[in-house]
């Protein structure tokens, strides 16, 4: 789902003419709005401000209990049809993700000129290494 998400975010920059620049893996941080991001990212770099745009992509994996685990309400059975969830939600956590609501950023030039790019993509990776986005403990 998430890749083809992905896909379609490309395809339809495709017909805008922007160029994807880079995307952060997904996170459970809040990102600030949009307009702090590109002053984050940019820094004192003013001109290159109207040739980024960034979107921000939201992944929801599921219904949320009271207190935020949406795996919590399900019951777990073994193949003899004994309730048996403490087992079965521990063996079951180990392959959903950390977080079940995440989002990620990706980075658009608008600019087809080389040289702004260029710039742009440096000012964008240097962003992204210095924020230090936790990599996942999941394949």
């Amino acid at each position: 789902w998430y890749q083809r998400r992905v896909r379609e975010a490309v395809v339809s920059t495709q017909s805008t003419g922007y160029t994807l620049i880079k995307e952060t893996p997904p996170s459970n941080r809040t990102f600030p709005d949009k307009e702090t991001l590109l002053n984050d990212v940019l820094g004192d770099e003013e001109d290159l401000k109207p040739h980024l745009t960034i979107e921000k992509i939201k992944l929801n994996f599921g219904k949320w209990s009271k207190n935020g685990d949406p795996m919590e309400p399900v019951i777990f059975y073994d193949k003899h049809g004994t309730i048996s969830t403490a087992q079965m939600y521990n063996q079951c956590s180990m392959f959903v993700p950390l977080s079940w609501s995440q989002q990620h950023l990706q980075f658009f030039c608008k600019s087809e000129d080389s040289t702004i790019l260029e710039r742009t993509r440096q000012k964008v990776l240097e962003w992204i290494e210095k924020s230090e986005f936790p990599v996942s403990p999941h394949p």
